[in-house]
């Protein structure tokens, strides 16, 4: 893969991590899913990048209730509601909208990077060739949740797909905190922010996208 990540554009340096963590992340959306191909799940990701910016989208073969999902969850995702999931999963099934939702969710929050920081979005990478794995976790059900996931809290919603949910939980630490550093009131992040830093940023970002947990 050709070097991405440099936030052209950006008016502050970006930490090594993230730029790493970020490009992982793209090596992910271009491989091939539990339920969709890397091409299918890279349509998906120019598909909603489109929706934000008013292009018009490309055409594709994926089912239009499950492109409409990812572009609201993408664009708005307020109006994401229990009945516009459960639509979707009656016509696509449980494990295509939580890789929907993946690729809607980990996109969303590289390009909100980009966008605050006044950063040019970086191009989306080639898919590349292959199957769907179907690597899909059995016997899971809904816990007051749209989807079927573990008992546990929001770094395990996407479990259902376990290569997901691993990729989701990655994402963590460069962006926010892993698991362990969350239990340090007095966690500091070198060079970076240090807790009440992390903690009023992560709640304004959570209060303006209507995200509440």
């Amino acid at each position: 893969m050709a070097h991405v990540f440099e936030f052209k554009g950006s008016p502050v340096p970006i930490r090594d991590d993230l730029k790493d963590a970020y490009t992982r992340l793209w090596s992910h959306l271009a491989e091939p899913g539990p339920t969709l191909t890397g091409t299918q799940r890279l349509e998906i990701a120019a598909h909603v990048r489109m929706a934000r910016s008013g292009d018009t989208p490309q055409p594709n073969d994926l089912p239009s209730s499950l492109l409409t999902l990812a572009a609201t969850l993408f664009v708005d995702p307020s109006r994401v509601d229990g009945p516009m999931v459960l639509q979707t999963t009656e016509a696509v099934g449980d494990p295509m909208v939580v890789e929907a939702i993946s690729i809607a969710s980990m996109l969303s929050a590289v390009d909100g990077a980009h966008a605050a920081l006044g950063a040019d979005l970086e191009p989306l990478p080639s898919p590349l060739v292959g199957n769907p794995t179907d690597e899909i976790t059995r016997g899971l059900k809904r816990r007051h949740t749209h989807v079927p996931m573990p008992a546990g809290a929001i770094p395990i919603a996407l479990d259902l797909l376990p290569s997901v949910g691993k990729a989701f939980r990655n994402s963590f630490g460069p962006q926010y905190m892993m698991e362990h550093e969350m239990a340090s009131a007095d966690f500091d992040r070198t060079p970076g922010l240090n807790r009440a830093q992390i903690e009023i940023v992560s709640s304004r970002t959570s209060l303006r996208n209507k995200c509440f947990y």
